[in-house]
């Protein structure tokens, strides 16, 4: 199990729908993939901070840290919603 990493979670571009992106975490325990898809808006960083709350109140204790650390796909270009943005750059902790 992970105990010296950082929770993460990946962000990349909706194929074939401008302006969603989804993100996702990988649980290596459960051997599953946790996702979720999110508009470029104040309500994606809303969906996108919920989620990884969630990720982290059901993931964090095999973690060392409860933070958050989220990593946009080279593909993802630039996102638009200041909101969105907020949430991406600035990881959270428990």
């Amino acid at each position: 199990m992970k105990d010296n990493r950082n929770i993460r979670i990946v962000v990349h571009p909706l194929q074939g729908s401008p302006g969603e992106y989804v993100a996702c975490y990988d649980s290596e325990f459960l051997q599953a993939e946790f996702r979720v898809t999110v508009k470029d808006s104040i309500f994606g960083a809303l969906a996108l901070q919920a989620f990884a709350e969630m990720v982290r109140k059901a993931f964090g204790k095999h973690y060392r840290t409860g933070q958050i650390d989220f990593e946009m796909s080279p593909q993802a270009g630039s996102l638009h919603s200041r909101a969105l943005l907020d949430v991406v750059e600035h990881a959270f902790c428990a």
